[in-house]
């Protein structure tokens, strides 16, 4: 293919690079402007009319360049803050939050006294964090400060992890939609009780937004129309009538073209987020919507497979210029100004046969082509549909070191939605979201990684009988003293315990999640094309989804728990090289004059080397957990699970002292579901047949594993053809997602030396890519200790 719209390409991506981070303080202030103007209205109509100030008087921009329009803030790479979710975290940072160790936003004097003057004296006591930190249960809070769990993230930032419902916008159009609801609202009578009343409040919220939204893209036209006036290039000017052209008819009314489908979705998607600014707002199975406009325009002449990729590109840079804010807090969970927004390629259709198309392949272009940190680029793979050609196009990306696309086995991903209830007939259309959450575009409802469990922090509780080794306090439930522990089930059983109070708090978390997000998060905009929102009346927030998941807690350090029960088993009960006694002071001791002990405990088997002496204890330990976690119910179903710790392994491992595995007091615990940095050392055959032991498809909510690998190993044909056997491997082994990083270590270490030589160095954090210089030190630290693979094994 040719690649003469590089040119403009590469324009758009140094635009993008030249951009620091900022916080934008106006979005929040439209929203508390159109709260004040509907005082004593219901909190739904309240919002939507916020977010229709906002979509009104928002500024907008249009760069040199694009082709392709829109923002969520007053720049590319600016932040936004929904006071109605957070507003106290602007407050409580003020003076921070330009500085701050995770994930820093530039606040301008300026944006500091409108939000002081304008923004925090209506929301203080309203927003969701501030009612969660006063209804917050002492069991929770305790659990929480004692670092065993993390709680807080959801009430910081609203809805995301979902995918949209691109079908029905693509049809309709948003004016379509707005009909619909209008027809709806006029065949309601408010005499007939609370329950339509209800809808009714519902349907005029719908309106609203709807109103907002098509207003942003006419404003969009209008100001393409202004700066073509006053354009003397021919060629740029006609670009500029053609984007307020387009602007002019989508997202109101169905896109007649690729072209005006792209912008649809992308002012839609800046919409949406806007409206929350939560992560991940899915695009979904692109490939599969946009498919018949390409080949439409392919036909007719109207369109070149080159001007296509070049609107790809340019929709790939602008999903990039969203930023996600949250706390300094929180940030440490997640850093990087990940966004996540998936993007998924390839899978199986829904008769089952295979769904890879030219724009498959056009998206892993679109990847290899821009090379930033979003959209997070994704590939369903069916070993037995997909052809070995789209798994080689994704092959030469990851290799290339774009960290992307991540890999997901279809069949794994396809069991994860039957296990949560979605009819085979509707999983075959899964996509994942987010990290690597399984969702369903337009039909399926649930808060993934509500929380973090800590793992790590359940062994170090049974050793220290639910006492913090940081602070002496009680934190957890006592399970016994270990030196009493006469056998292994013993130990067994305190751990089980311990799983069972972690779980237990969490799910006590989640009630007021659902309680605090129902009657506070209402969400007209995203609402607007789910179906089953429409037909029942209900927002999306409150269960109008066709299907309702319940939320997914996440669960952090795989590797420290399985490597400690490990120890425990071989070093005391089976081969007594140590007693419970000396463990314990070795612990207490953090391996300080009990170097013996310390090199028994990391030259014991290691989980990630496929040695059963290990991995034994892998199945029992997860298969009991999600087991406890799907007794809880909510109004949206049984609670779920997942494994993706994104960068939280890090900060939650601040808090968990000294453990059987190993590793020392308050450093991170293992990332992904891969095993401890530099513990695995029989190659990446072995690692993947040491994670097959867990039951990936019952965490429905998703696996993530990272893998590190020489580059040296990819080289030529035949490091290529090896990557796809391993890709294979992954499927025949049902490993539900892996990942990888293609970078020698010593760049790594370069660039935090030097960081301006390196500014644009991807890494894969966890299920999402970010600036390997935008990371914090100890992240960065996590991510170069991570194991260099350097055979296949």
């Amino acid at each position: 293919m040719s690649k003469d719209y590089m040119q403009r390409i590469q324009a758009l991506r140094e635009n993008y690079m030249s951009h620091r981070v900022e916080m934008d303080i106006l979005d929040a202030y439209y929203v508390t402007q159109g709260f004040k103007a509907t005082e004593g209205q219901p909190w739904q109509i309240q919002k939507a009319t916020a977010m229709k100030t906002v979509y009104e008087n928002k500024p907008i921009f249009i760069q040199d360049n694009e082709l392709l329009v829109g923002g969520v803030a007053f720049k590319p790479r600016a932040g936004i803050l929904n006071p109605d979710s957070a507003c106290s975290v602007i407050e409580k940072e003020l003076d921070t939050i330009s500085t701050r160790k995770y994930d820093p936003f530039y606040l301008s004097e300026e944006n500091k006294k409108l939000f002081m003057d304008e923004v925090a004296p209506y929301w203080r006591g309203k927003c969701v964090l501030d009612r969660w930190n006063a209804m917050m249960p002492e069991d929770v809070r305790t659990m929480r400060d004692g670092g065993m769990l993390y709680v807080d993230k959801k009430f910081v930032r609203g809805y995301g992890e979902n995918t949209p419902g691109w079908r029905t916008l693509l049809e309709k159009g948003i004016s379509g939609i707005k009909k619909e609801a209008e027809e709806k609202l006029a065949a309601l009578d408010d005499a007939n009780g609370e329950d339509v009343l209800k809808q009714m409040i519902f349907y005029k919220s719908l309106v609203i937004s709807a109103e907002g939204i098509i207003a942003l893209a006419n404003r969009h036209a209008d100001l393409a129309e202004k700066m073509a006036v006053e354009e003397t290039d021919e060629t740029r000017h006609a670009e500029l009538l053609k984007i307020a052209e387009v602007n002019r008819n989508v997202p109101a009314n169905p896109p007649r073209n690729f072209y005006e489908a792209l912008q649809s979705m992308l002012t839609y998607e800046f919409c949406i987020f806007m409206e929350q600014n939560a992560s991940s707002y899915n695009l979904g199975r692109m490939d599969q919507y946009l498919i018949d406009y390409y080949n439409k325009d392919i036909a007719d002449g109207m369109l070149t497979q080159e001007e296509a990729q070049e609107l790809m590109d340019c929709f790939w840079i602008k999903i990039a210029e969203m930023g996600l804010f949250q706390d300094g807090e929180s940030a440490a969970f997640s850093a990087g100004y990940n966004m996540t927004v998936q993007v998924c390629a390839g899978g199986i259709d829904k008769y089952g046969n295979d769904a890879v198309n030219d724009l498959s392949y056009m998206t892993i272009q679109a990847t290899e082509d821009t090379a930033l940190k979003e959209p997070n680029m994704t590939v369903r793979y069916s070993i037995s549909k997909n052809p070995d050609s789209f798994l080689r196009k994704a092959a030469e990306c990851i290799r290339m070191g774009r960290t992307m696309p991540a890999i997901y086995h279809d069949d794994a991903g396809i069991k994860m939605l039957l296990n949560k209830g979605i009819p085979m007939s509707q999983a075959w259309d899964w996509t994942p979201c987010g990290c690597v959450e399984t969702n369903l575009e337009g039909r399926l409802k649930s808060y993934t990684d509500i929380g973090e469990i800590s793992m790590g922090g359940v062994v170090d509780m049974v050793m220290n009988n639910g006492k913090s080794r940081k602070t002496g306090e009680q934190v957890s439930i006592q399970t016994g003293d270990p030196r009493n522990f006469k056998t292994f089930d013993d130990f067994m059983v305190a751990i089980k315990k311990q799983i069972d109070y972690f779980v237990h708090t969490m799910a006590t978390m989640n009630s007021y999640l659902d309680y605090l997000s129902e009657n506070y998060r209402p969400v007209a905009a995203l609402s607007l094309t789910y179906p089953n929102c429409m037909k029942v009346g209900k927002d999306y927030a409150n269960g109008g989804a066709e299907f309702n998941v319940g939320n997914g807690i996440n669960i952090i350090g795989q590797a420290d728990i399985i490597n400690s029960v490990a120890n425990v088993k071989n070093l005391i009960f089976d081969e007594k090289k140590v007693t419970m006694d000396e463990l314990c002071k070795a612990l207490d001791a953090n391996f300080k004059g009990y170097e013996d002990i310390y090199k028994m405990c990391m030259d014991a088997p290691k989980y990630g080397n496929d040695d059963p002496k290990a991995d034994f204890c892998a199945g029992e330990i997860y298969n009991y957990l999600v087991d406890q976690i799907e007794k809880y119910d909510s109004p949206f179903g049984k609670l779920t699970a997942g494994m993706l710790p994104v960068s939280g392994n890090v900060p939650i491992g601040q808090s968990v002292g000294a453990l059987p595995s190993g590793r020392k007091a308050w450093t991170p615990l293992a990332d992904g579901i891969g095993a401890t940095g530099g513990t695995d050392v029989n190659g990446a055959t072995a690692l993947l047949k040491s994670i097959s032991n867990l039951p990936h498809v019952r965490f429905t909510q998703g696996t993530q594993m990272n893998l590190k690998i020489d580059p040296k190993l990819l080289e030529g044909e035949r490091g290529l053809n090896n990557m796809m056997v391993l890709l294979k491997s992954q499927c025949t082994l049902d490993i539900y997602h892996t990942q990888y990083n293609i970078i020698d270590p010593e760049i790594l270490l370069d660039a935090q030396e030097n960081p301006d030589d390196h500014r644009d160095l991807l890494v894969r954090v966890a299920g999402y890519t970010a600036f390997f210089v935008e990371l914090s030190k100890d992240i960065q630290n996590d991510i170069i200790q991570r194991t260099d693979i350097e055979s296949w094994g």
